[in-house]
């Protein structure tokens, strides 16, 4: 489990070697999506379903590598909650 904390500020993990390795960009895990939207986004029986599928479904929201950690999350989270 990692301890460093998610900034949704720093460009998020695209899936791609060449994108991935410019400065700035966030390796985001399960255990960080989790501590971040628990409370206060998502009750935590929501939050690790969400944590699991995001974590594996995390490149497709950011194909071309322009996205921040904080919009992928904002996108996820809004269709995980139906309102996107």
């Amino acid at each position: 489990m990692t301890t460093e904390p998610l900034n949704p500020d720093a460009l998020a993990e695209a899936g791609d070697e060449d994108l991935d390795s410019r400065p700035g960009v966030q390796r985001v895990t399960e255990d960080m999506i989790y501590a971040h939207v628990t409370g206060a986004a998502l009750p935590p029986e929501s939050a690790r379903p969400f944590a699991v599928w995001l974590d594996a479904e995390w490149y497709s929201w950011n194909e071309d590598g322009a996205q921040t950690v904080g919009t992928v999350l904002a996108g996820a989270l809004a269709y995980w909650r139906g309102t996107a």
